[in-house]
């Protein structure tokens, strides 16, 4: 099985899109592609979609453009919670 992860990030970032989770955008990286959804003013949470041995690979960060965040933002790691566990109900492999 091949995987593409440039595709997998649009699906990815079409679905973020559709449950109205905030500013999104899509990096790529050669390799690999973060989705990057702005969950609160600064903080972000990222997702990186790359591929091994042909099945996708996901990771994920939090906090601003460093992946750090600081007390302001601790009401904003609920909605990243949520949002982490809504990726991976829809990143189940298919």
């Amino acid at each position: 099985m091949s995987c593409d992860h440039r595709g997998e990030a649009g699906r990815l970032s079409r679905l973020l899109e559709s449950e109205g989770l905030g500013k999104l955008r899509v990096e790529s990286y050669g390799s690999y592609h973060i989705v990057v959804v702005e969950l609160c003013e600064d903080f972000y949470l990222f997702v990186s979609i790359s591929c091994s041995n042909g099945d996708y690979l996901y990771e994920f960060a939090l906090g601003d453009e460093n992946f750090v965040f600081g007390l302001n933002e601790v009401e904003c790691l609920d909605r990243a919670v949520a949002t982490v566990k809504k990726v991976a109900t829809w990143t189940v492999p298919r």
